[in-house]
């Protein structure tokens, strides 16, 4: 698991993932020795991927990819516009 894009080890340690399109995926097994990753992906139904995530039979980057779900962090500040110009602070003395 020390390889970053070793998604098949990921999923044998029961991390949660999602496809490139946030799609949720349901691991139904993973191979140990080729790496192939079964699982279920809703409106899509049975799907495999290699390794590294990537969906079996595809060329290049795509949209079933697997993709580990990022951590939660902690939510953004959000200010009010609307707060920020009524304050008196913040206004410049050539907008009086």
């Amino acid at each position: 698991m020390d390889d970053p894009r070793d998604i098949a080890a990921l999923a044998q340690a029961g991390v949660s993932l999602r496809t490139r399109d946030r799609r949720d995926v349901t691991v139904t097994s993973v191979d140990a020795e080729t790496g192939r990753i079964s699982g279920i992906v809703p409106m899509v139904g049975p799907c495999h991927w290699r390794r590294d995530g990537q969906y079996e039979g595809a060329g290049s980057a795509g949209p079933l990819d697997l993709m580990p779900i990022p951590a939660v962090t902690e939510p953004q500040q959000r200010a009010s516009v609307t707060a920020a110009l009524g304050d008196p602070a913040a206004k410049n003395a050539c907008c009086d």
